[in-house]
């Protein structure tokens, strides 16, 4: 599929915040290497890891992965759950069709959206 480099294209890399980006709200470069310790490299990967996982690092307190909790929402490019009109479009642009290789197969199916 030939890539368009339109300046409507949208660009993935925007959802993708490193987790060093969380410094700039107050965690320090310690915890921030903790993080990467246990796997956390990104800034949605923190957001989707329960309070609970957090604790099992070693030497985070319930008021320090609340801190964090804290930034990475101050992080996150959708941080209140709520995106426009025009980046839905943009996100189901980017959806790729799977056939089954059966037109008929395709309609009852609907394909498969990645």
């Amino acid at each position: 599929m030939p890539e368009s480099n339109s300046s409507d294209e949208f660009d993935d890399d925007v959802f993708i915040v490193d987790i060093d980006s969380i410094q700039a709200h107050g965690i320090g470069v310690a915890d921030i290497t903790k993080l990467k310790a246990n796997g956390f490299y990104t800034v949605a990967s923190v957001h989707g890891a329960t309070r609970k996982t957090l604790l099992k690092i070693k030497g985070f307190s319930e008021v320090k992965v609340e801190k964090i909790k804290d930034a990475i929402q101050k992080c996150l490019p959708s941080a209140s759950g709520f995106i426009t009109a025009m980046e839905l479009c943009h996100q189901r642009k980017r959806v790729v069709k799977i056939s089954t290789g059966s037109k008929q197969f395709d309609s009852i199916l609907g394909g498969y959206g990645t």
